[in-house]
């Protein structure tokens, strides 16, 4: 999995930003979604992130899988990843 072609990246002190460049979309990013973009440059298999997050986060919860496969969810619903 990877970006989409016309999907950029960029990280702010509050998260980050995803830009669609094609629609000319702007998605804000919290420090969560941020690290799931961060994952998916990085070259990690999708079904792994969730795990590499709560490992790197230290959540004993699971909030942080539930929220990184949801929001890998909604990229996918949104055509801003692509495999």
């Amino acid at each position: 999995m990877k970006l989409a072609r016309y999907v950029k990246f960029r990280e702010e002190k509050f998260g980050g930003v995803l830009f669609e460049t094609r629609s000319e979309k702007v998605f804000t990013l919290n420090p969560t979604a941020s690290a799931v973009v961060r994952e998916i440059q990085a070259g990690a298999a999708e079904r792994d992130i969730p795990s590499l997050l709560k490992a790197r986060f230290r959540d004993d919860s699971g909030a942080i899988e539930r929220e990184a496969a949801a929001f890998i969810a909604e990229l996918r619903q949104k055509g801003l990843v692509e495999d």
